[in-house]
C-alpha cells in the first residue's frame, strides 16, 4: 500500500498497489459463488476492496462505466463516475471536503468501521467531456468478509426518474397550481370590477400572473431539453444595465421583498454582453428568489454587474451565511435547504444552464466578513461568435 502526501478531510488516502488489486480481482473473479451474486443484483453492483477501490463489477457496471474499454479497477467510485470532486485532492475520491457531505463515501466509511448495512442518498456531480450533470443514487453498502480480508459490496439504484416525479409532483401540485388558481380568482373579480377603477390594476395582475404561470412550465421545459444536450440558445447582443433592469422588476414588487430591503446597482449604458439574455434573465431569477427566501425582515438582498476583465460579472448578495454543509451541497440536483420533496433545483439549474449553455461560470463566498454573495460570470462576446 502507499500513501499520499495530500492532507485528507474526510476518509483515508491511502490506497492499494496495483498489484494488490490484480491479486484481489483475480480471487474474487475465480469464485463463483461471488460472481453469481454479482450477476443476481437487479442494478450496478461492485466489489470495493478495504481501501475503497474497485476490485469487481457485474455486467451492468462494465455497460455504464467501461465504455470504450476504460479500466476502472484500481479507481474509487467518483474516480470512475466523473465526480467533479475526486480529483480535488491529490488523495483522490473521499479526501475532499465535499466527501463529508457524500452519501456513498459516508456509507463506505461507516461499513467498514462498524460493519452495518447502510442504506444512503447520494448526489454525484460529474463532469464528461466538458459537459456537467448531476446523477440521484441510493446505494447499499455491506460488508464482505473473503479469504480473511475485508471488502464492501456496493449496490446503486438510479433515483433519476423517481426524482424527477418528485420535482414535476412539486412544481405541478404547488407552484403552477397556486398561480392558476390566482387566475382563476383574479379572472372571477374582473366581471365585479369592469366599471370600477381597479379594473386596469387586476387586468395588470392577471396579465403578469398568466405570463408567470407560462414562465414556470416554459422553465421546467427547458430543464429537461438542458439535461438531455437537446436546449439551443439564441445569443444576442444587450447590455448587462438591461438585463438587470428586466430581472429587477420581476422581484421588485414580489411577496418575496416584504419587509426586506432589495436593492439594484446599475452598470453603465455602455456594457455591452452577447449572450441568451432570456437564459441569463432566468438564471438571475431563481438566486435572487433564492436569496429572498434565505434573509428575514430587515435584511438585505442586492443585485449588480460589473466587467472584469473579458467577461462581465452579475453579483446576488445578501445578509447572513450559509452553514457549511450546505455550502458543500449547494448545486447538486436534489439538494435542498427546504424540507420539502422535490425542491433544489434552482442552483443546479443555474448552473447547467450558465455553464454548459452559456460558457459561463458560477460560484459562491458565504462567509462572516462578505456575508452571501452569489457570482454568475459570462464572457462579453459569446465564445462560438469570437473571431
Amino acid at each position: 500500500m502507499f500513501v499520499t502526501e495530500q492532507e485528507t478531510y474526510f476518509d483515508s488516502p491511502v490506497r492499494s498497489t496495483a498489484t494488490e488489486i490484480e491479486s484481489r480481482s483475480d480471487r474474487l473473479a475465480r469464485n463463483p459463488i461471488i460472481r453469481q451474486m454479482m450477476e443476481s443484483f437487479p442494478e450496478l453492483v461492485l466489489i470495493l476492496d478495504s481501501n475503497r477501490q474497485i476490485v469487481a463489477f457485474n455486467k451492468k457496471t462494465k455497460e455504464l462505466l467501461q465504455k470504450e474499454n476504460k479500466n476502472i479497477f484500481g479507481l474509487r467510485l467518483g474516480e470512475a463516475f466523473g465526480c467533479i470532486h475526486a480529483f480535488e485532492s491529490l488523495g483522490g475520491c473521499g479526501t475532499s471536503s465535499f466527501c463529508s457531505e457524500c452519501g456513498a463515501g459516508k456509507s463506505n466509511k461507516t461499513t467498514l468501521l462498524t460493519s452495518q448495512s447502510i442504506e444512503d442518498e447520494c448526489r454525484i456531480h460529474t463532469r464528461n467531456f466538458g459537459f456537467e450533470a448531476s446523477l440521484d443514487l441510493k446505494v447499499f453498502t455491506s460488508l464482505l468478509e473473503f479469504e480473511n480480508e475485508k471488502f464492501i459490496v456496493f449496490a446503486i439504484k438510479n433515483l433519476e426518474n423517481e426524482k424527477r416525479r418528485e420535482l414535476l409532483e412539486r412544481i405541478f401540485f404547488h407552484d403552477v397550481l397556486n398561480t392558476a388558481s390566482i387566475i382563476f380568482g383574479i379572472s372571477g373579480m374582473i366581471s365585479e370590477v369592469r366599471e370600477t377603477d381597479d379594473f386596469e390594476k387586476y387586468a395588470k395582475i392577471l396579465l403578469n400572473t398568466s405570463e408567470q404561470l407560462i414562465q414556470e412550465i416554459q422553465a421546467q421545459r427547458d430543464l429537461s431539453n438542458a439535461e438531455s444536450g437537446k436546449l439551443v440558445i439564441y445569443p444576442a447582443k444587450d447590455t448587462a444595465r438591461n438585463i438587470l433592469e428586466k430581472v429587477f422588476e420581476l422581484y421588485e414588487n414580489n411577496n418575496l421583498t416584504k419587509g426586506k430591503t432589495f436593492t439594484c446597482n446599475y452598470p453603465p449604458d455602455m456594457m455591452i454582453i452577447e449572450t441568451d439574455p432570456h437564459f441569463i434573465i432566468r438564471s438571475l431569477g431563481n438566486l435572487i428568489k433564492n436569496a429572498l427566501e434565505a434573509v428575514g425582515n430587515g435584511q438585505k438582498v442586492s443585485l449588480s454587474a460589473q466587467e472584469y476583465g473579458e467577461n462581465i460579472r452579475f453579483v446576488i448578495a445578501n445578509d447572513g451565511v450559509i452553514p457549511k454543509h450546505i455550502q458543500l451541497q449547494i448545486f447538486n440536483r436534489s439538494f435542498s435547504t427546504k424540507a420539502k420533496k422535490g425542491r433544489g433545483i434552482g442552483t443546479y439549474s443555474v448552473k447547467l444552464l450558465i455553464e454548459n449553455y452559456l460558457k459561463g461560470k458560477v460560484s459562491f463566498i458565504s462567509n462572516n466578513e462578505e456575508q452571501t454573495k452569489f457570482i454568475i460570470e459570462i464572457p462579453k462576446r459569446f465564445p462560438e461568435h469570437q473571431v
